[in-house]
C-alpha cells in the first residue's frame, strides 16, 4: 500500500501507467514489479507498507500457492543476488521449468526479477536507518554500490543517496 504524501509521480505497472498525486492511496499487489517516475522537477514523497491480503480465496491452501510461498521464502533467505533456479527447484522438489512457469503465473514476474525486488526493498530499509550506501548494497546482496544504484533508480526513480537524504530530512 503506497500513500502519496506530496508532489506528483507516474506509476508504471506491467500492464498500465497512471499519474498519482498527493493524497492518493494505491494498492500494488505483492510481487508486481512497479516503478515511480518523476512527472516534473518538484519530486514526490510517499510512504509504503506491506499488508496481508484482506480476502483469501478457497485456493489459498493449494499446492501451487505453497510452491510460490516456498520459492519466495527461499529467495528472501539467499545471501546474494545469484538466483540459482535449479537449487530453488530442487529445494521445492519440482523441476526448474515448472517452478519458473508457476512463479511467473502467480506473480507476473520472473524469479530473478522478484529476487532483485526483495533485495532493493531490503537496501531501502537499511537506508531508512541511515546505513552507509555501500553497507546497504552489500548487506542486501548486491555485488557493489553501482549495482544497487542501477536497480534502485530503475525501481524507485531516484538514487539511494537521494532516498537516504530525503528520509533523513523527513525524520
Amino acid at each position: 500500500i503506497v500513500q502519496v504524501l506530496g508532489g506528483r509521480a507516474r506509476l508504471r505497472l506491467p500492464m498500465t501507467c497512471r499519474e498519482v498525486a498527493a493524497g492518493d492511496t494505491i494498492v500494488v499487489p505483492a510481487g508486481v514489479i512497479h516503478r515511480f517516475e518523476p512527472v516534473d522537477g518538484s519530486g514526490w514523497a510517499f510512504t509504503s507498507r506491506f499488508a496481508p491480503s484482506a480476502t483469501k480465496n478457497a485456493s489459498s491452501g493449494s499446492s501451487r500457492d505453497a510452491l510460490g510461498a516456498r520459492a519466495r521464502a527461499l529467495l528472501a533467505g539467499r545471501p546474494s543476488l545469484h538466483t540459482d533456479v535449479e537449487a530453488l527447484a530442487q529445494a521445492c522438489k519440482v523441476s526448474a521449468g515448472h517452478l519458473a512457469r508457476a512463479f511467473r503465473r502467480e506473480t507476473d514476474t520472473s524469479l530473478h526479477n522478484f529476487h532483485v525486488l526483495l533485495a532493493v526493498h531490503k537496501a531501502k530499509a537499511l537506508l531508512r536507518i541511515q546505513a552507509p550506501i555501500i553497507e546497504a548494497a552489500l548487506d542486501a546482496g548486491f555485488y557493489d554500490q553501482a549495482h544497487l544504484n542501477r536497480e534502485f533508480v530503475k525501481t524507485f526513480g531516484m538514487t539511494p543517496a537521494a532516498f537516504r537524504a530525503g528520509w533523513a530530512i523527513a525524520a
